[in-house]
């Protein structure tokens, strides 16, 4: 039983500080308020993926959050998150190719659908 209860905390150690780190380390880039809109869940999911591989596919709010962050803002919490030395999952190149395909991805998720070409 205590092996469980110390296996218990353990994980809440483990897991608290990842689901709030995103959302933190978004607000404190070079403009403090770039990343205030992205909700936590977001911050951890996009930050589970870019970083560390994990299966994660924004949702399309996640998206809106993230583009109304800015581009700018969302390569500061990359090139922050890797300076800091943060554990990753493969190379830098790994994380910057991550980074920019969930990028393009919700670029590509939220602009509109131009209507089909006219058959001749």
């Amino acid at each position: 039983m205590a092996t469980l209860k110390n296996l218990s905390a353990l994980m809440i150690l483990l897991v608290v500080p990842v689901a709030f780190l995103p959302k933190a380390t978004f607000a404190k880039v070079g403009n403090p308020d770039c990343g205030k809109g992205i909700r936590s869940d977001c911050g951890s999911g996009l930050f589970q993926f870019i970083f560390l591989a994990d299966t994660f596919t924004p949702t399309n709010e996640c998206c809106h959050e993230l583009l109304k962050a800015g581009k700018n803002c969302h390569n500061q919490f990359v090139e922050l998150s890797i300076s800091s030395h943060k554990p990753i999952k493969g190379t830098k190149s790994d994380v910057y190719r991550r980074s920019n395909e969930t990028w393009n991805n919700c670029v590509a998720a939220l602009s509109p659908v131009s209507p089909p070409e006219p058959a001749h």
